[in-house]
This record gives C-alpha cells, sequence and structure tokens, in this order.
C-alpha cells in the first residue's frame, strides 16, 4: 500500500486522486463533527461549499433535513446548526440528513472528485478508518483540510496517527511518500498530549478565543467510535467496522 498525503486542500491541485482512497481530516473541527453525527445516528452528512447551497439542497431532500453552516468558528445566521460537535447530538440528528457547509472541511470533501472512495476521519475514528482502508486495498491519499488553504498542526498530526495505525495493521511495510513520512514523525512527537497540542495550535488557540474551547476536549479523544463516514451518492453515511 502507498501512503501520500496533501498537507492542504491546495495541494490537491498538483496531484491526482485517481483510483486511491481519499482520507479528509480536519481535526478542528468538520471530520470530528461529521463523525459524531453519525455515530449518534444521522441518517447521512451532505457536504456543500455554501449556505445557499445548503438550503437549496436541503429543500430539495425535504423530510425535515437540517442546513448546517460555519464560517470563522460560528454558526451561519439561518442554519440550523453549525459546526460544534456537541450540537449532534443523537435527540438532535437521528434519523435526519443534514446538509453542511463549513470553513474547510466541507471544501476538501468537495474538491476530491477522481477518487476511487473518499471517506472522514478524525482521531475519534482513527482506528476504525485505518481497518476500512486495509479491506479497502487501495493506494491511500490523505487530504488535510487545512486552514484557509494553508498548512495546519493538527491535521498534519491526524494524518501522522493514521499512518501510524495503518503501519500496526499491515504485514508488510507501508510505501510513505516523504511527506507521509514527515507526518508520521510529527505525530510521534505530539502523540503524548493530544488535546495539549490542540489548545495550542493556531486553530485551535482562536477557537478558545471565539468561545469554543471544550470542542476540543472532544476532538481530543482517540477510537471514540467504530464509524467511518464514507461517501456514497454524494452524502456521507456510516459504514461501522
Amino acid at each position: 500500500m502507498r501512503v501520500d498525503i496533501a498537507l492542504s486542500r491546495r495541494e490537491l491541485g498538483r496531484r491526482s486522486a485517481a483510483g486511491q482512497a481519499a482520507v479528509v481530516i480536519d481535526v478542528i473541527r468538520a471530520s470530528t463533527t461529521i463523525t459524531i453525527a453519525l455515530h449518534h445516528g444521522c441518517a447521512g452528512i451532505v457536504p456543500v461549499r455554501t449556505l445557499r447551497e445548503a438550503r437549496a439542497v436541503a429543500l430539495t431532500l425535504g423530510n425535515g433535513a437540517l442546513v448546517a453552516g460555519e464560517r470563522a468558528a460560528a454558526k451561519m445566521a439561518g442554519a440550523d446548526l453549525g459546526n460544534s460537535p456537541s450540537e449532534y447530538g443523537r435527540e438532535r440528528v437521528e434519523g435526519k440528513t443534514v446538509v453542511l457547509t463549513t470553513s474547510n472541511g466541507t471544501r476538501a470533501i468537495r474538491t476530491i472528485e477522481s477518487a476511487r472512495a473518499v471517506v472522514a476521519c478524525a482521531f475519534l475514528n482513527v482506528s476504525a478508518t485505518a481497518r476500512w482502508l486495509q479491506r479497502a486495498g487501495a493506494d491511500v491519499l490523505i487530504v488535510c483540510a487545512g486552514r484557509n488553504g494553508q498548512f495546519c498542526l493538527e491535521d498534519a498530526v491526524g494524518g501522522g496517527m493514521l499512518i501510524d495505525c495503518l503501519s500496526r495493521l499491515s504485514d508488510r511495510c507501508l510505501e510513505l511518500s516523504d511527506a507521509a513520512r514527515a507526518v508520521h514523525l510529527l505525530y510521534s512527537t505530539n502523540r503524548g498530549d493530544l488535546l495539549e497540542m490542540l489548545r495550542g495550535c493556531e486553530w485551535g488557540r482562536e477557537i478558545t478565543r471565539k468561545g469554543f474551547g471544550a470542542d476540543l476536549e472532544v476532538c481530543a479523544q482517540v477510537d471514540l467510535t467504530d464509524v467511518v463516514p464514507v461517501m456514497r451518492e454524494g452524502r456521507l453515511v456510516a459504514e461501522w467496522v
């Protein structure tokens, strides 16, 4: 298995995901929130680029579809939900489809067009994601959502954690790109205190200032669930591994 990593969604313009399993990581907070929602019985997450698109899709879906939107950490005006995992409890999302737009994560997901498969990964489901990828048997392209197209420490550490899980599952050595090898080393440096890493990184400091610091405690949990969000017919649905 070959493993490569794009350190932000802008890097995708320089490489192809064709034939690979693409794994989108947005630790703070989209992939964490998506995973929590599906863990709590959400019927599916439709990732879109804009709030206008989210409203149009939700109207088409009907059946109580929820509109979720976030920009600069805050819930967008007129949205039912923002991007805080605490908003996606079972009582709110069970059986519901959520149409979600976020500043970075959903845009990264929508950027990948040619991949053989697309899944979302957070610390919460990293081991389950590794098992899913091993069963899929394809080469892997990890996509860090980043922030405004730029590198984010937490997503790179998440990529390194996923590579670490894959390496422990595989009975053969992984073929790592230089970037993949680098994030694996970065994870090794930060694995001792993931919450402190999240609190200290740029985006973690900013969302704490904006009043969402409690979300980091959710984002820092490892292997809370065995659910893997997998893209099927335009929406992320739960696959339990």
